[in-house]
């Protein structure tokens, strides 16, 4: 603290200095501020995942990562879930609405048709059971 026979010498008036003070409080706190966090994905990105989810509904979070880096992109699986989640996409056990026909499309090439058939006898009253196996 200063005497006041000693502000003579000082150069600078006391409110100079306060204005100083609060200026530099000011710059210090003002500042760019940026979002915490990660930044977001890019659109192009968006859009792959939110693609490889629709042709791919029994594919999870996971699966999409994979295929990502397969691809050489480098995302979480948190990021894609968020990203479905935008976009109004549920996890791949609800979004799959697995019907015959989706099944039988997809595993056409691997089925095995079988047919089976009951016979039952006329003298003992038996039910045998048969069955034909076709490999397609």
């Amino acid at each position: 603290m200063l005497l006041r026979a000693l502000w003579a010498s000082f150069s600078v008036k006391p409110d100079t200095l306060l204005r100083w003070h609060r200026q530099l409080v000011a710059r210090r706190w003002t500042y760019a501020h940026r979002r915490p966090g990660r930044p977001s994905l890019e659109p192009a990105l968006r859009a792959l995942i939110v693609r490889l989810a629709h042709e791919n509904p029994h594919w999870g979070y996971r699966r999409i990562v994979g295929e990502l880096r397969g691809v050489g992109a480098m995302v979480s699986a948190t990021s894609v879930r968020k990203v479905l989640l935008a976009e109004g996409l549920q996890p791949s056990p609800q979004r799959t609405t697995s019907t015959r026909r989706s099944f039988v499309r997809a595993h056409a090439a691997s089925l095995i048709a079988c047919d089976f058939l009951a016979v039952e006898t006329v003298n003992a009253g038996d039910r045998l059971y048969v069955d034909a196996l076709q490999v397609s």
